[in-house]
């Protein structure tokens, strides 16, 4: 867990003299892959005309057993996000997050520079038909920010109150943004005005963004002004002072098996077993009770891929003092067998035992820990996004250091690009890049392949596998990264919730790798072993050839018989810079004239947006 203090929305990093207006920096994020996945194909939300039965109290999600969308049996709308990513010391694991964006990860179409009304979480219809006596109020617990774009001074979180007999909203409550993120907040709000008193009553929060208007970075349509709602209960026989929670619960998720990594090769498991398996399984439980509390926990691991009897760590029983919070660790020893198959999969889960009055859906956290084709040091979710902006970024290299603990072919590196506004140029190429390790600094690039541009998926972890044009066999420390052609954001996803610093390195084009300054792992991965598709592909030259090269007053293309292209392909000339000066539509023509260009290195790269496939080639311009 990290101190909020940490946490900051934009970082720069300035170097030598040479490189001054030079910046490392995180950007807020544009989209939400997991919401936009979660909704594909479902075009309308189910809603009805009719009233449904109300709700008897308590009323009370603390969001931990949801995912992505509130539960229906207590919510009649889905535009907030559930999440467990972007709060900051959540009460207990999961909150609802109040975002800029529709319940589908797209943009509300009133989204201006000025507050308009983004998301809103409405209540079911409830049953209030109390009297004032009954001492009825509705506690919730609300952040700003946390760990992506705080809402501004100007945009605000509001709660209503809806008159079952007059059909009417009225705003109760609501907090302005502050411009920075700070603890949760609880709230107490008394409901004893005889309009709420009744059956059919409903509350709901309204979230009133703002886009920033940046005429550099264009972020109009970033995702920003979060408020994240954790813990609402809404009971009778409470008072003001009410304050304590009487429950025992998780506050965080349950992270990775290994001690690096979220994820290694499965064919390399086997050998990074002794140095690579977390001996723990470590989760963090809070007592928020005014009384001592004995609990039970335990653990069950279960293979996903294979039949077999479920792994079960017996309970044991530990006293949790009143407010105290406890870093437990589940001592495990599972049998993993090697032999089974090219892929992994396993669900763990962590379950606490607590009193009956508790609020039970806490008591149960789920990770499931996959091991496939791939070493990842992030999370696969990104709560910002990372690049180089300003002048002497050209140039500028980017590398991740990794270790394979068997000697193995990396055929590809999957890469995660966030969508804003200011990385949808076309212009946007980069080198993909391989290094071989120097005392533990990038050393020898031994990949180098140009032509790469930043893709776009709408599959969940929106990860694109940029197949390497020649395989190449590594073993122990390598590197794995980019090289800039322009000075703008490429918007690699950044996973804010593991820190990696000392593994990510910079080269400013000076020959001087430079450890990063900024918190967070670029959402980069070495992929090995079989040659899989994944997302998006970015094929090696394999769909059309081009001649003669070296070339003089013309190039010649030449399409893969076998493949077949949309209308909507385009085939550029691209020079070193990445500025595209030839732009052909490979369906009608099938010759590029070079006449007039410099003599010098150039790539060819086509590009089918039906398809999403892609491939480039080197081609040298020599009159």
């Amino acid at each position: 867990m990290r101190k909020i203090s940490e946490i900051a929305i934009s970082f720069l990093l300035f170097v030598s003299p040479l490189t001054l207006f030079s910046q490392e920096i995180t950007s807020r994020l544009e989209g939400n892959a997991v919401a936009e996945k979660y909704y594909q194909g479902k075009k309308t939300l189910k809603k009805s005309n009719s009233q449904p039965d109300t709700i008897e109290i308590p009323f009370i999600d603390d969001f931990s057993d949801s995912f992505v969308e509130p539960k229906p049996g207590l919510w009649s709308d889905r535009y907030a996000f559930i999440n467990n990513s972007y709060a900051i010391y959540p009460i207990t694991a999961g909150v609802a997050t109040l975002d800029a964006l529709d319940f589908d990860g797209s943009h509300y179409p009133a989204a201006s520079f000025f507050p308009y009304q983004a998301d809103f979480l409405t209540s079911q219809p409830i049953n209030l038909n109390y009297s004032p006596s009954d001492s009825i109020y509705l506690s919730f617990y609300y952040q700003p920010g946390g760990l992506a774009e705080p809402p501004e001074p100007l945009d605000s979180l509001i709660l209503e109150f809806y008159n079952p007999t007059d059909l009417l909203w009225k705003k109760t409550w609501s907090t302005p943004g502050i411009n920075t993120s700070k603890p949760f907040t609880r709230v107490m709000i008394k409901i004893d005005d005889p309009a709420y008193l009744k059956k059919g009553f409903r509350f709901r929060f309204k979230n009133y963004a703002s886009q920033l208007e940046n005429p550099d970075q264009f972020d109009k349509r970033a995702n920003v002004d979060l408020w994240h709602i954790d813990y609402l209960k809404l009971d009778k026989n409470r008072f003001v002072s009410d304050t304590i929670n009487r429950d025992v619960a998780f506050l965080e998720p349950i992270k990775s098996l290994l001690k690096d990594y979220t994820s290694i090769p499965w064919s390399h498991f086997e050998a990074a077993y002794n140095t690579q398996r977390a001996p723990f399984i470590g989760v963090v439980i809070q007592n928020h009770d005014t009384i001592s509390r004995n609990i039970g926990a335990s653990l069950e691991i279960r293979d996903l891929l294979n039949s077999g009897p479920v792994y079960k760590v017996p309970v044991l029983y530990n006293d949790l003092p009143s407010g105290d919070t406890l870093f437990y660790d589940y001592s495990y020893n599972y049998p993993f067998d090697f032999s089974i198959g090219d892929s992994g999969a396993f669900e763990i889960k962590a379950i606490i035992q607590t009193d009956v009055f508790d609020y039970k859906p806490n008591d149960t956290l789920k990770h499931i820990q996959k091991f496939h084709d791939q070493y990842a040091l992030d999370d696969g979710t990104a709560e910002a996004s990372y690049g180089f902006r300003g002048a002497g970024t050209k140039d500028v290299s980017s590398a991740l250091k990794y270790n394979s603990f068997i000697g193995d072919t990396l055929r590809a590196i999957d890469m995660y690009f966030v969508q804003i506004v200011d990385s949808l140029n076309t212009d946007y190429y980069f080198y993909l890049n391989v290094w071989t390790d120097n005392g533990g600094k990038p050393g020898t690039k031994i990949i180098d392949q140009i032509g790469m541009r930043p893709e776009y998926s709408d599959e969940l972890n929106k990860f694109v596998r940029y197949r390497l044009d020649s395989a190449v066999y590594v073993k122990d420390a390598f590197y794995i990264g980019f090289t800039q052609t322009v000075e703008k954001l490429l918007n690699v996803g950044l996973d804010l919730n593991r820190l990696n610093k000392p593994r990510l390195f910079n080269n400013y084009s000076n020959g001087v790798w430079n450890t990063s300054t900024l918190p967070g792992t670029p959402m980069m991965r070495p992929v090995f072993g079989k040659d899989q598709a994944v997302g998006i592909e970015n094929t090696p030259a394999t769909m059309f050839s081009a001649f003669p090269n070296p070339a003089d007053s013309y190039v010649t293309i030449r399409m893969n018989e076998n493949l077949r292209i949309s209308a909507l392909a385009s085939l550029e000339l691209i020079d070193v810079s990445g500025r595209t000066v030839r732009s052909i539509n490979p369906n009608l023509e099938d010759a590029i004239g070079t006449s007039d260009l410099q003599n010098g290195m150039y790539f060819l790269r086509m590009f089918d947006p039906a398809s999403k496939k892609s491939s480039a080639l080197k081609i040298i311009i020599n009159h």
